[in-house]
């Protein structure tokens, strides 16, 4: 006997239930009984799709990468770094998405499961990063023997910094500003 098909509108009521839960309490605080009654779905519903709180909040968090990435292609390494960066400003100011990256962060720092899953997450974000280098490489805008990790960590580090320590939002004329900066340094016959 086959069981029934898995409801995607259950399973994203379980994935926002999730999310919305660890970003208010962390994995620590996160219960399923919670996610569940969030959700409104059983205990048993949850455990059939995620074995464990763990994969419960990987998941989740996948879901939150996936939501907000920003990867368009507006023709031009300038316009890709600008909607990029102001993707990722989105993300950390969103009152979930946000609560819940920064609660990553800091739990990854205790939970070796954990920050394994972040830093997949991490580099799965940071594909979208380099999609736009290989572009930018195809135009002939950015050199071929670009290092793709340490621009990348050019692009976001600033935003990160600001924005965590900082307690500042960046503001468009920043990201601006770093798009900018890094078409000055990188970049090949792009006008900045």
């Amino acid at each position: 006997m086959v069981g029934r098909p898995r409801s995607a509108e259950c399973d994203a009521a379980i994935l926002d239930a999730a999310l919305r839960e660890y970003a208010h309490r962390g994995f620590e605080g996160l219960s399923v009984d919670a996610v569940a009654a969030r959700a409104g779905v059983s205990k048993a519903t949850i455990y059939r799709r995620y074995p464990s709180k763990l994969s419960l909040v990987v998941a989740s968090a996948d879901s939150m990468c996936a939501q907000t990435a920003r990867n368009a292609d507006t023709g031009g390494v300038r316009g890709d770094l600008v909607e990029m960066l102001s993707g990722l400003v989105d993300m950390l100011e969103d009152p979930v998405i946000g609560a819940a990256k920064r609660m990553l962060v800091v739990d990854s720092i205790s939970n070796p499961e954990l920050a394994d899953a972040h830093r997949a997450l991490v580099q799965q974000r940071r594909e979208g990063t380099f999609a736009i280098f290989r572009r930018a490489i195809d135009r002939g805008e950015l050199p071929p023997d670009l290092d793709m990790e340490f621009a990348a960590d050019e692009l976001g580090g600033p935003v990160f910094y600001r924005y965590l320590l900082m307690h500042e939002t960046p503001s468009a004329a920043y990201i601006e500003q770093l798009a900018n900066a890094f078409v000055a340094r990188y970049g090949v016959n792009v006008a900045v």
